[in-house]
């Protein structure tokens, strides 16, 4: 793979000779939250970006400045994309310490604090030492050095899930910034036979209208994001679970937008009266028209995700009557999403989030010179901006810990929280 590794964004990234541009907070924090701390030997998993959001609230509660907080949050942010190595190894490896301070200076001036005082890195560092200590006092019941350095909190080293600190690393990174340095989000409706996709990014968006799947990702395949209003992971029988229920739970009344969704046995039969005999074979349920007239679209999908497995997992289901709750306050739009009513009303909860929301409409209206279907580019304009908000607030999902199904597709509906 040449010079570069491939994050988990999908980004090919440089270590040795970095791209500013390349350096993206979600692909350090899921690395970090996926990496341990002393290669492993704690007496359970406590990753990096554990450590990095415990020295963030040291610093904090410190009286520290934002800039040595972000400093601290972000101090072993090269170790996403070149890892890290024992302290004896490493002090006999004198290039990895020039390749190592380059890349982290690089980030650091991504993200704006390239110009840390020396006054401000000691303070990054002793923040680190004392996060060292305490961790293998914790960890390890073991005390590194002799002289006990002074904390002004206590600190959770408790063994906890990976998601849970990605999600609070990156709120702290957002607390601290303002908001993603920079974002290139996708969402992706079915519209009348084709797909339509709305991208935004911080300089603009694009909308377009798409024969097929597959060229859509080839399109978008460096997104940050990339949402698709489609059932993603199938069921084989009657004891997995997706996330349909959980959902239409959650939206009370407004549940009866959540379609059922079929096994795959049906998705890939080739007329109805099979798929309908089937799905009650498989699940003792037949199958409404609704739910028959997404089945090609529900097959196109799965085909490609099994023929392109580096999309696994990163095309990812969301649905935007349920984004538009989260939007909302928690509370669902009742409007029909067909009506003028109802397409107001979500437009007015879209730019709340996305200024350009309505020129996003117009530019669709233009191109295709057509009003009866501007319900879909709204819920893939709805499912781009909550794509941002994952970025910015972390990745949520409903049920909290899906199955996966017998191809390894998660089943879950993925959002955001405010």
């Amino acid at each position: 793979m040449a010079d570069y590794i491939l994050t988990y964004s999908k980004t090919k990234f440089y270590p040795l000779e970095p791209i500013k541009a390349d350096i993206k907070i979600i692909d350090i924090a899921h690395s970090l939250s996926l990496l341990t701390r002393a290669n492993g030997h704690f007496e359970h998993f406590y990753s990096v970006a554990q450590h990095c959001v415990n020295c963030y609230k040291e610093a904090k509660a410190r009286g520290y400045s934002e800039r040595v907080q972000l400093g601290c949050l972000l101090h072993d942010a090269s170790e996403s994309y070149i890892s890290d190595l024992t302290r004896p190894v490493k002090k006999n490896l004198s290039q990895y310490f020039i390749i190592e301070e380059k890349l982290q200076g690089t980030i650091y001036e991504w993200f704006g604090i390239g110009d840390l005082t020396q006054e401000e890195q000691e303070q990054v560092k002793d923040v680190d030492d004392a996060m060292l200590y305490y961790e293998f006092k914790k960890l390890m019941d073991v005390c590194i050095w002799d002289a006990v350095p002074k904390i002004s909190m206590e600190h959770d080293f408790s063994l906890r899930d990976f998601a849970s600190v990605q999600r609070e690393f990156l709120a702290a990174f957002n607390k601290l910034t303002g908001g993603v340095k920079s974002y290139r989000c996708v969402g992706i409706d079915a519209c009348r036979g084709k797909w339509v996709a709305a991208c935004i990014t911080e300089e603009g968006f694009e909308v377009k209208k798409f024969d097929n799947i597959n060229d859509i990702c080839i399109h978008y395949n460096d997104a940050d994001t990339i949402l698709i209003d489609i059932p993603i992971g199938l069921v084989e029988d009657s004891n997995e679970v997706r996330p349909d229920a959980f959902v239409k739970k959650a939206l009370g009344k407004k549940g009866s937008s959540i379609f059922q969704v079929p096994c795959r046995q049906a998705v890939y039969q080739e007329s109805k009266e099979s798929a309908r005999a089937q799905n009650i074979a498989v699940l003792g349920k037949s199958l409404s028209e609704q739910t028959l007239g997404i089945t090609k679209a529900i097959r196109q999908v799965d085909e490609f995700l099994q023929n392109n497995p580096q999309w696994k997992n990163r095309l990812l289901e969301s649905h935007p009557e349920f984004c538009f709750s989260k939007l909302n306050n928690n509370v669902p739009v009742f409007e029909n999403k067909i009506t003028e009513e109802g397409q107001r009303k979500r437009l007015e909860i879209l730019k709340k989030y996305y200024t350009d929301a309505n020129k996003v409409i117009e530019k669709f209206l233009t191109d295709v010179q057509s009003r009866r279907k501007i319900d879909d580019v709204v819920d893939a304009l709805c499912l781009a901006v909550m794509g941002k908000m994952i970025l910015e607030n972390g990745l949520y999902t409903m049920p909290v810990k899906p199955m996966k199904d017998t191809t390894g597709l998660l089943m879950q509906i993925v959002y955001a929280k405010e």
